[in-house]
Formats: C-alpha cells, structure tokens, sequence
C-alpha cells in the first residue's frame, strides 16, 4: 500500500456523532434530546486529539527530509542561516525534498524520495509552528529551553522493501511530546551563541497518519548538535545521537507475526531498546533573500541494537543524503521569537 500524505477520516469521531444523535444537514428539524447533554463537547473532545496532530503533521512534514524510520534528527530546512539572524514573526512558503535513504534502521534497500510541499511558520514566544511542529514553549532560558511539539517522517511500501514483501507498510508517522533542550554553545566557545551547538532529549508519542493516527507507541532520541562554521550565507551543522524505542514502536519496524512468517523470515518477536545509532552533517545556504538551500547526509547503524537478531534487519549500516528548497513566498514584518 502506497503511503499517502493525508489522514483517513477519524472513524471515531464519526461514530461519535452519529450515537450521540449529532444533527443531520438533511433534517433541520431533529434536536438533541433535552434531557442528555448535546453531543459538541464528547465529539469535540474526539476530534481535538486528531486535529493537533494533523496540524503537526502539516507543519513538521518540512522537516522531515524523508526520514522514514521516524526520526527528526535532520536538519529543520526551514531555520535561518545564522543564529542570531533576525526571523519573520510568520511565514509561508513551499519546500522541495530530494532524498535517497532506508525506509527503515537495518534495511538493505534505499528509497529515493521527491515531495513538494507547503508549509506555514508562526514564531510566537509561547505558541510556536514552525519545523518541529505544532508546540508550547513552556520554558525558555539561555541556558534551558522546554516545549512540547512534534515531527513527521515520511512512510515506506512494504512493495519496496523486499525483506518486508506481503507485509503491512508502515505508514507516515508523527510524533508528539516534550522535549527539553540545553544550550551549551557558550560553554564551546566564549563569545558563540549558547544555542550554536545544543542537546536536545525529546520524548514523543508516535502516531500513523495512514491508520487514521492510531497510536504506533514511543520514541526517545538524545541529539547533540553543533554549528561547525557559519559564513555570510552558509552554516555547516554536525549531530549525532541515538533513537530508542518502546516494545510497540520496534514491533512496527522489527516484528514478524505468524501469518506473515515465510521460510527466509521467521516470526519475530520484537523488543523494546536500543534501534540505532546516529550522525550526520548538513549545509544550510542562502541563495536569493527568500530562498534557502539545505544540504544533508547522514549515517546509522544497527549495531548493537535491540532488535539486530530481527530477520527484517538485512544491513547493519546505513547510508543517505539529499537536498532540501525553501521558498519562503510571503512573510511578515514584525520579528517572531528565535
């Protein structure tokens, strides 16, 4: 199954309405009932949990440069070159990806990837939109930042993975949760910027848009990253971290249920832990005022990991790289919140 960039309707939701009595538009003249209290609030409750994490999937898709095993360790293509360069309260704009990368930690086959897409910013200092999603900052000092947001990654046909064949796709994920962050810029170099080079601990909730966000379990993801170089329209980025994840999560990547067990793969019980280790390097370059270019290649692997035993592991390295375009077509005046 083709992975697709839109969410199916929330069954759920539906249903909802449909059991509580909601109006039909065709019948103008049925109510809810008095004595029961009106269906908005038990459908609204419903549906507020899927509308957040479409709105982080709209605004995290950007940034995801086509990570499909659900990471957002890359680089935001929408961040400016220099950290301390003046950002647009607002933006919108459209962002082209070109990527070849696994579909997955361990796969022995890569996937190129070209999307274009929009995406819309809003730099508020507590309400934030931006790359990383749709987020709070609930904290934010020079040395310690704390949000809740999320990130995308793009999803991987089990028709294009031939360790997965016959198996169900995995789909596009989001993911939704806190994250704090820790600037130690300042304490690299005496006069950088604290947030040049910073650690990041997110722990998000993971979500699969093509199953109508049906919950896909946990991730936490220490990355460290630093700003090696900065020029007047360049900016080298180097990171590293590892990705761990729940029993649930490792079983979409890893697990091999008896029915889709064939004589080369075996059914596989995955386990929580370790799935892989990280680097990469990315070159962000500003091209005309309201055009970017970001530059990425990155590097894992599964040594090590809690799942390498997994006959759906077929490579214990990977390898990717590709190219983002950010054409930032309106923006506004008034400076938002870095």
């Amino acid at each position: 199954m083709a992975p697709a960039f839109r969410a199916r309707p929330a069954p759920a939701v539906g249903t909802a309405a449909h059991a509580a009595g909601a109006p039909h538009l065709t019948s103008p003249a049925r109510r809810p009932s008095p004595s029961r209290p009106s269906s908005f609030a038990s459908v609204a409750c419903a549906a507020l949990p899927r509308l957040l994490l479409a709105l982080c999937a709209a605004a995290a898709l950007p940034a995801a440069h086509a990570q499909d095993s659900g990471s957002d360790a890359s680089v935001d293509a929408t961040e400016p070159i220099d950290s301390k360069e003046p950002v647009p309260l607002w933006e919108v704009g459209l962002v082209g990806i070109a990527a070849r990368q696994s579909p997955y930690p361990g796969a022995d086959k890569d996937i190129g990837r070209v999307r274009v897409l929009p995406y819309a910013l809003y730099r508020g200092s507590f309400v934030r939109v931006d790359g990383g999603g749709v987020g709070l900052r609930a904290l934010k000092t020079p040395r310690f930042e704390w949000d809740a947001s999320g990130s995308a990654a793009f999803g991987s046909p089990s028709n294009r993975v031939p360790a997965r064949h016959d198996m169900p796709s995995i789909g596009t994920l989001v993911e939704i949760g806190p994250a704090l962050k820790i600037n130690l810029g300042d304490l690299v170099g005496e006069h950088r910027d604290p947030r040049a080079t910073r650690l990041e601990l997110p722990l998000r909730a993971v979500f699969d848009v093509n199953d109508g966000f049906a919950h896909k379990g946990w991730t936490f993801e220490p990355w460290l990253a630093h700003t090696a170089w900065t020029g007047r329209t360049g900016a080298l980025v180097l990171g590293g971290g590892v990705l761990f994840g729940d029993r649930t999560l490792n079983h979409l990547y890893y697990g091999v249920d008896a029915p889709y067990a064939t004589s080369d793969r075996p059914a596989y019980q995955a386990r929580a832990g370790l799935v892989a280790t990280r680097v990469s390097a990315s070159y962000r370059q500003r091209v005309a005022p309201s055009v970017r270019l970001v530059w990425f290649a990155s590097a894992e692997t599964v040594r090590g990991a809690a799942n390498e035993a997994s006959p759906l592991v077929r490579s214990r390295q990977d390898f990717g790289f590709g190219v983002s375009v950010v054409w930032g077509i309106w923006h506004s005046a008034e400076e938002g919140t870095r």
